[in-house]
């Protein structure tokens, strides 16, 4: 039977009292060790504005006084009370988890510099539950392949969503406290815990690795050095690579310096030579322009996409939106065009001379001997 009906609505003091009562088998001076300054604790944690908010009790945050004088008892190393014919619960990792929490908290609440610490920690929990939304996603988003700091698609947009808004509610005290489905939320946690600076190291590396490319960028936009560079790149797995560095377009002059359009592009064992691998989604900056450019694939007569139909076209990224599925389109009644060119005409080619190019220049023809 328990101490106290869980039904009746306890106030701290007599919360605290159930919980001694629950501990009277260890005598006077170890239930008075457990539980000093057990109502400050309470009535602290009480004032939290995450429970305050949803008008949670004592009863609801601590659960049951025998429940809780069992974790004091725990925290201490003593053997649990059990009564004749009682039958022992098997431990619970989710209680346990938060049993071994309220311990290292009452602990460090001991110290007289833990007070200031904790008011800013509880200041700065919005932005946690935030960026353990973020975490969350990114481990999905890994999972599924993708990558970057923040989603490229509708669909992702709503996965980021979605785990934000169960991450805000759950630091509310909203969601997941059922004893049922609270284990997901710790592992969830933790996961995040573990899981936020590596994730973060690696957001920083791209930032950097973005950075050199847009110093690249602005070098060649101020002429010391040409061709269409991206400001985002990943690590270069394929591609068309100029000087170290994978350009996302190419433009074709013919011998005259001529522009050429619509020039597919293959390689000497007759595989189609692509420079972007995005499928249209990423940005790309060019020396001449004011804002980043996406691409959109040409279509051969069988249907089929063909992203080595040079040079490739596209607009803007600002002038694209999203279809039903996800993908990043044009507008209906917007066309794609051609980024500008390098320049406008090429240096001219010379008419090929008659004699032979050998590899170490022009081989003139033999010149034809008299017959004696």
């Amino acid at each position: 039977m328990s101490v106290l009906d869980t039904t009746d609505v306890l106030d701290v003091a007599g919360y605290a009292s159930a919980v001694r009562r629950s501990l009277a088998d260890l005598g006077p001076e170890l239930v008075d060790d457990l539980t000093d300054d057990l109502e400050a604790d309470l009535a602290e944690a009480l004032d939290d504005e995450r429970h305050v908010a949803h008008g949670r009790g004592v009863l609801e945050q601590f659960g049951p006084p025998e429940d809780y004088a069992a974790e004091l008892r725990a925290a201490a190393g003593l053997a649990p009370a059990t009564a004749p014919g009682r039958r022992v619960r098997l431990s619970d990792p989710v209680d346990d988890a938060r049993r071994f929490g309220r311990w290292i908290l009452r602990r460090l609440r001991a110290l007289t510099w833990w007070a200031p610490v904790e008011a800013f920690l509880i200041a700065l929990r919005p932005v946690w539950w935030l960026l353990r939304g973020w975490v969350v996603y990114q481990l999905v988003a890994m999972m599924s392949g993708a990558s970057g700091w923040l989603p490229r698609n509708l669909a992702a947009f709503l996965v980021l969503v979605g785990t934000v808004v169960l991450s805000v509610q759950y630091g509310r005290g909203v969601w997941f406290q059922s004893r049922r489905v609270a284990w997901v939320a710790v592992t969830a946690n933790v996961v995040a815990v573990v899981a936020v600076l590596p994730l973060l190291g690696g957001a920083h590396d791209r930032v950097l690795a973005s950075e050199s490319v847009y110093a690249d960028y602005t070098a060649g936009r101020l002429g010391v050095g040409g061709g269409t560079q991206t400001i985002i790149q990943d690590k270069a797995v394929d591609g068309v690579v100029v000087d170290g560095m994978q350009v996302s377009n190419l433009f074709v002059y013919d011998a005259d310096g001529n522009p050429l359009t619509d020039v597919q592009v293959y390689d000497d064992r007759g595989r189609p030579v692509r420079t972007t691998f995005d499928n249209g989604f990423d940005q790309y900056w060019f020396p001449e322009a004011t804002e980043p450019w996406s691409f959109v694939s040409r279509v051969d007569t069988d249907g089929r996409a063909r992203w080595n139909v040079y040079p490739l076209q596209g607009a803007p990224t600002s002038e694209f939106t999203y279809d039903d599925a996800g993908l990043q389109v044009l507008p209906a009644g917007s066309s794609a065009t051609t980024p500008p060119w390098p320049f406008a005409k090429a240096p001219s080619l010379d008419d090929p001379p008659e004699a032979a190019i050998g590899a170490e220049g022009p081989v003139p023809s033999p010149s034809p001997t008299s017959t004696p």
